[in-house]
């Protein structure tokens, strides 16, 4: 298995989305300026990198603080 490292430089002002894909399903995260992942990859999976701008992660941030409650919840019954 292969690793990549992706980094979103300290001196960009850009938030950075990075999805993966793989067995039909998807997960995304985004990276800050200055932070950095390593992501393991191999023959079934793919990679996306796009630029993010504000509007997109507020609400993306936004309704992810919105279902925290609710996982909590979930969670404790």
């Amino acid at each position: 298995m292969n690793m990549v490292l992706i980094e979103n430089t300290a001196g960009s002002s850009q938030v950075i989305t990075i999805i993966e894909e793989f067995a039909g399903h998807s997960v995304s995260r985004d990276l800050n300026p200055g932070e950095h992942t390593r992501i393991p990859v191999g023959q079934f999976k793919s990679i996306v990198v796009r630029e993010t701008y504000p509007d997109d992660w507020l609400t993306r941030a936004r309704a992810r603080n919105a279902t925290i409650p609710d996982a909590i919840a979930s969670r404790a019954a």
